[in-house]
């Protein structure tokens, strides 16, 4: 008998892909707010101190919202984009592309998601744009097209990748197994729409901690 904890078959999680951007900052933000709120917690029971402890919650509520939070969680039958306020639910088979450059980018038709928490860093986006734009002008369309072939397929043969193109891989393997399996089962049925769930707990977190601090200032 299967267990009655077990999640449904759709939210089974099959990949957790791990932030690359913010961390730093998110980790060293959360780490000066604990200390400020450690510090007037024992030493300063004023009303300063107090203001002081609230905005250090707030502060801890916020950074966690906006540099720790945006990450990609691959489930069965979706790909969740977390967001800093709200998350974005995308079917694999309503996926048409998925792109990375200082953010993942994810398109449906025309409608593009992003995800802040996967994505190249200013330089390297900036590094590798110019060199594709260099390319393109020394070299004709078709065999700029024929050595960049050759390039993913000598990139498929190594056995180490970077991380950012494991994730847009992996995203890409999901989304087209996805459309075969819906092919092979003959499914007309019409493709799920995307889903904008709300961060409800961070929402939460942030309007308490904002609406204490700014009460504490009027005490």
């Amino acid at each position: 008998m299967a267990s009655s904890a077990q999640p449904p078959a759709d939210e089974q999680v099959l990949e957790r892909f791990k932030p690359t951007t913010g961390l730093f900052i998110g980790w060293a933000g959360m780490a000066v707010a604990a200390f400020a709120l450690a510090y007037v917690a024992i030493d300063v029971h004023t009303v300063v101190g107090l203001r002081i402890g609230l905005g250090a919650l707030f502060v801890m509520a916020l950074v966690w919202a906006t540099q720790l939070r945006p990450r990609v969680t691959a489930y069965t039958s979706d790909l969740r984009l977390w967001g800093s306020l709200r998350d974005v639910r995308v079917p694999y088979v309503a996926i048409d592309q998925v792109t990375l450059g200082q953010t993942l980018n994810v398109f449906v038709g025309e409608r593009r998601f992003v995800c802040i928490g996967i994505g190249k860093s200013l330089a390297a986006d900036v590094k590798q744009r110019a060199k594709k734009a260099s390319q393109g002008s020394l070299l004709g369309k078709s065999r700029l097209r024929e050595l960049s072939e050759k390039a993913d397929l000598a990139g498929l043969d190594q056995t180490a990748m970077d991380y950012q193109t494991f994730v847009v891989t992996r995203i890409e393997e999901l989304v087209d197994r996805a459309k075969r399996q819906r092919k092979q089962t003959g499914d007309t049925s019409e493709v799920p729409p995307v889903r904008r769930p709300y961060a409800v707990p961070e929402i939460v977190a942030l309007g308490a901690t904002g609406l204490a601090f700014v009460v504490s200032l009027f005490v």
